[in-house]
């Protein structure tokens, strides 16, 4: 296995969101399909991947790689929140709030922790998403 330096990791997951920024999604998958290979012990390259999906709609397929980035850590707060908000997009608000639940007693105090609560508080407050059909 070839050992990547964190910075480098960082940079091409960079790189791989300023694809997505741009809607070009086929390279954004690339990019993070690449930091997956380099780092299969990480999370964050599984949420990113996972990502790309949701930013299209495909909500299935992002769970299921949500999914696989917590097989990978089950504490992490970070993909627990985007499964949470994938999951409220698809329109499955009760799983959506049980995930959004979790990331946020997982990160009381961090980004992924908030980014959960204040999803939380749209659904409280009663938004409610135009469910996409998905591609």
């Amino acid at each position: 296995m070839i050992q990547v330096p964190s910075e480098d990791l960082r940079i091409l997951l960079e790189s791989g969101y300023l694809y997505l920024g741009m809607q070009r999604y086929k390279e954004a998958k690339e990019v993070f399909e690449g930091v997956v290979v380099l780092a299969p012990k990480s999370e964050v390259p599984l949420v990113a991947l996972g990502n790309v999906y949701c930013v299209q709609a495909k909500f299935e397929q992002a769970i299921k790689t949500y999914k696989e980035a917590l097989d990978l850590d089950p504490k992490s707060a970070f993909a627990m929140a985007y499964m949470g908000e994938a999951l409220f997009f698809k329109g499955d608000k009760e799983k959506a709030v049980e995930a959004l639940d979790k990331a946020s007693k997982l990160d009381p105090d961090g980004k992924s922790g908030d980014f959960a609560r204040s999803l939380l508080d749209l659904i409280k407050k009663g938004f409610t998403p135009v469910v996409a059909p998905q591609k």
